[in-house]
């Protein structure tokens, strides 16, 4: 009678090792879980936050486009979120006529005030170089994962939209 009862306290030994080993884990787990979504959530938190606008006027592209040597756009962009943006071409990825701009093409500048702190109803204008736009062009402006599209047509041998 012994020898059963050594026998189940073994057994009960191992199962509360065995149960002790998976619970550390488990709890491991749920905080790395926890974590995650406390992240994910922030990030998402300030995607949110973050709303821009092109204010620019799509039937008045002679004032986007400056048709000197090398074509320069212009595009006017409002922060009409609640989260402050930083003004600086590092922050913003510019799409012409879906073609990445690299970010030194690209100038960041706030109109409305003196500052390089983008804050919420603040307006800047964003100068893209170096472009050759003729026809249809399509401008998208993305900053912290919201963006905005602005279409018009130039055309190019005129020098001015129809």
């Amino acid at each position: 009678m012994a020898s059963v009862s050594a026998a189940h306290m073994i057994m009960f030994i191992g199962s509360l090792v065995l149960a002790s080993a998976v619970a550390g884990t488990v709890i491991m787990e749920v905080g790395q879980v926890s974590d995650s979504i406390e992240t994910r959530g922030t990030s998402v938190a300030d995607e949110i936050e973050t709303e821009i606008a092109i204010i620019s006027d799509a039937s008045r592209s002679d004032a986007i486009v400056d048709d000197d040597d090398v074509q320069t756009l212009t595009v006017l962009v409002k922060n009409i979120g609640n989260a402050e943006l930083e003004a600086d071409s590092s922050t913003v990825d510019i799409l012409v006529d879906s073609s990445y701009v690299s970010s030194a093409d690209v100038t960041v500048e706030r109109v409305d005030v003196d500052s390089t702190v983008w804050e919420p109803g603040g307006v800047v204008a964003i100068e893209i170089a170096d472009q050759n736009v003729d026809g249809d062009t399509a401008v998208t402006v993305i900053a912290s994962g919201n963006e905005d599209t602005i279409r018009f047509y130039w055309d190019a041998e005129d020098g001015a939209d129809d």
